[in-house]
């Protein structure tokens, strides 16, 4: 008879703020966390490598200014999420301090990728003013990446007033944090493709090479006009051009 040694399960250590000042240490186990975000597992996926290169190619490029990131994709269904996630990690993993965020209120997808997370607060509590946005930020120890995200998902209809209050929240993260990386609605989303025109700059374009459509990609990059600074393709190797 064999005996087979079982690995211990890899657990992620986060920690939350739970108002007040105070603090909560949660662990997480990998195997509940989407196992496209590369710094989840146990070994390091092999698209982490082109995640650390469009990372260098941004710190290295002086066009892509202020430094903030405004991460969308033609339609849903692109991996705009993850690769949100997995280009803050390559951020932090060359010694940036990054601030991942979530403006995706009615469709939130952050805590779902981190395995049904329970968050205190969400960036829509700091948003209407009843939470410090201290608060609303809590880190992920294993890679140094700091993370903002939605604890209850918001209509767009009831998102007039928190999104004035937006510029002086994204100032505020500005101030402490290298990088700003910004998961934002599609594009092609009704509700929110002026918002883009007009607030997404500068952006980054997410594809999915085998999904998105010629027609739905050339819609998209004529909203963004001149906010878009570079394009990203899923299922490829992964590479960032400048306009």
């Amino acid at each position: 008879m064999t005996t087979q040694l079982l690995m211990p399960e890899r657990r992620l250590s986060l920690d939350i703020p739970t108002g007040r000042g105070l603090r909560k240490v949660v662990e997480v186990s990998s195997k509940n966390i989407h196992p496209a975000l590369v710094f989840a597992g146990d070994t390091l996926l092999p698209a982490a490598a082109h995640y650390q290169e469009v990372a260098d190619n941004l710190i290295r490029g002086d066009w892509w200014n202020p430094r903030r990131v405004f991460v969308t994709s033609p339609a849903a269904g692109d991996g705009k999420t993850c690769t949100a996630f997995n280009l803050a990690w390559a951020l932090s993993s060359r010694n940036q301090s990054v601030l991942l965020l979530e403006l995706n209120f009615a469709r939130p997808q952050f805590r779902t990728v981190l395995g049904d997370l329970r968050i205190w607060h969400g960036i829509e509590c700091a948003l209407r003013g009843s939470t410090k946005p201290a608060d609303c930020v809590f880190s992920m120890e294993a890679c140094g990446l700091n993370v903002c995200a939605v604890r209850d998902a918001t209509p767009f209809s009831h998102l007039k007033q928190p999104l004035l209050r937006l510029h002086a929240f994204l100032d505020w993260c500005s101030e402490r944090h290298d990088w700003l990386i910004l998961d934002c609605p599609s594009v092609l989303s009704r509700e929110w493709n002026h918002w883009h025109r007009e607030n997404a700059s500068p952006a980054l374009m997410v594809v999915r090479e085998q999904q998105s459509t010629l027609v739905d990609t050339r819609k998209a990059s004529k909203i963004l006009g001149e906010n878009l600074k570079g394009l990203l393709l899923n299922d490829s190797v992964a590479n960032i051009t400048a306009q």
